[in-house]
């Protein structure tokens, strides 16, 4: 499809309604591949080449938010046009046209006006074509799949949105392939979906999983209940999607001559089911919100556990910082926005994600001892000291407990206990360069606003980058803390 000699095209975008669709597949599935702008020697693989954009965006274009149809064209045209097959690339003409359609899209992309025809122009046109011909029976399988991998790396502000896309996406799939399959053909391809979607769930699974598990420090039987949670969430999914298809034929029925392939759109009646099918009361052992506060706290985790196996934590630091993850916890248990038993979960799995990053710096501290700089004495990066960890965030928590849960008051008794602690510390490892000097100098500065120079350019660029003016470390706390509590308060979803 060759858009450079397309013009004069009648637009038609007012005659469209308005959908959600995801990827709809026209072009033989088997022998396509993805291309991108990169250079490609005729014969060569080029099926694992991203595209312009990262893969999960590719992958998920939209998933969170309604398309219209137009939208769906859009996407329908991206994938006919922007894939060629290896045999194809080798033809010099059908080489010519891809490269042509593609730096077409991408003057689109980059909102470059003149030198051919319209995105509009084009897309009507494409339209009419598809209410001529319609969409065909098939699942394009491998951008199936690529749609499903993009979850391993699921956050926990994806996590609903991910477990009903992937329910879907399946049910739309399946739905598809019964109706225009039968016998063995359908067996075969039925088999093909049903290896894709397991996968995909496996992946998205183990991959929230090992969040959890790995910074919060779960137990197996732990781990293995997060499993079977997610798993009974996606199989209430995918039933609360099946039970809302008539629904969602009925309506795609009703959008006039689009109907001819919106129909058969899988993804299209994906992002139509996603709205209708309001999932019900869950009998999963953690519900969607308990998996998700998890994975908040699972994510402040990680960056301790990140930053001490770098060496860019020290105890003091691991403490004031975890104890801030697990206040945000006790807060989200108080307001009830975690059920009793993944309160239970989060409470009991303390002890081990302390452990785990207090492990982490251990073994980084012990790396730069057996590397020291030359001049540098023996000691100068001494083991952990467990003592100090532990008097600093008791510190904090029994704060918490006593003031009514204030967290700014918490973490200034955790600064008073490191005062102590750290000089205890300093004099029984008076080599160590974290201990003496520098951390009196870290905690005299906490509370103390950075002077900043003054200059007429700093000030422009504060102004133009909305750039607040320097902070304490102890107001980023605050800082932070307040936003928690902004994001939690008022019955305000914890995932926004």
């Amino acid at each position: 499809m060759n858009i450079a000699n397309w013009a004069n095209i009648p637009n038609i975008t007012n005659q469209i309604t308005t959908g959600a669709p995801q990827a709809g597949f026209r072009c033989d599935p088997s022998a396509a591949v993805r291309a991108s702008g990169t250079s490609v020697a005729p014969g060569t693989d080029i099926s694992g080449i991203g595209t312009l954009k990262s893969l999960d965006e590719a992958a998920r274009q939209g998933y969170r938010e309604d398309y219209s149809i137009w939208d769906a064209a859009d996407t329908l045209w991206r994938q006919e046009t922007q894939t060629i097959s290896l045999k194809d690339l080798e033809d010099p003409e059908k080489s010519k046209e891809f490269l042509e359609n593609w730096r077409i899209q991408a003057r689109w992309d980059l909102g470059i006006q003149g030198g051919g025809p319209t995105k509009e122009e084009v897309l009507s046109a494409y339209i009419q074509d598809l209410r001529q011909n319609g969409l065909s029976g098939e699942v394009d399988f491998r951008v199936l799949t690529r749609e499903m991998n993009s979850f391993k790396a699921t956050t926990p502000e994806e996590l609903e949105d991910g477990l009903n896309y992937m329910a879907s996406r399946y049910v739309a799939a399946l739905d598809k392939l019964e109706r225009h399959f039968s016998g063995e053909e359908l067996a075969s391809r039925r088999a093909e979906l049903e290896e894709v979607y397991q996968a995909g769930k496996s992946g998205m699974i183990d991959g929230y999983t090992k969040l959890l598990q790995d910074n919060l420090g779960l137990s197996g039987s732990d781990a293995q209940a997060v499993r079977d949670s997610l798993s009974s969430i996606l199989a209430e999914r995918e039933d609360a999607c099946r039970g809302a298809l008539q629904q969602v034929h009925e309506a795609a029925a009703q959008t006039g001559p689009d109907s001819v392939w919106l129909k058969n759109h899988d993804a299209y009646i994906a992002s139509q089911l996603r709205a209708a099918a309001a999932p019900g009361q869950s009998k999963a052992q953690y519900s969607v919100q308990d998996l998700t506060a998890a994975g908040k706290i699972a994510e402040d985790y990680r960056a301790e556990i990140d930053g001490a196996s770098s060496c860019g934590r020290n105890e003091v630091t691991l403490a004031l910082n975890l104890s801030m993850a697990d206040m945000k916890a006790e807060a989200m248990i108080s307001k009830g926005q975690v059920s009793g038993g993944m309160a239970a979960l989060l409470r009991g799995s303390r002890a081990q994600g302390h452990a785990n990053a207090l492990a982490a710096l251990d073994r980084a501290l012990a790396q730069r001892e057996s590397h020291r700089a030359a001049g540098e004495p023996k000691g100068t990066y001494a083991p952990v000291d467990s003592t100090v960890f532990r008097g600093i965030y008791d510190a904090v928590m029994g704060a918490y407990r006593q003031n009514g849960s204030d967290g700014a008051k918490a973490i200034q008794a955790g600064v008073s206990a490191a005062e102590k602690l750290t000089a205890q510390a300093a004099a029984g490892a008076p080599k160590a360069a974290r201990w003496g000097v520098s951390m009196k100098h870290y905690l005299q500065e906490f509370y103390k606003t950075p002077a900043e120079e003054i200059t007429l350019l700093g000030m422009q660029i504060k102004y133009l980058t909305n750039q607040k003016p320097g902070t304490s470390t102890y107001q980023k706390y605050v800082n932070s803390w307040q936003d928690f509590l902004t994001s939690t308060g008022g019955g305000v979803d914890i995932r926004a």
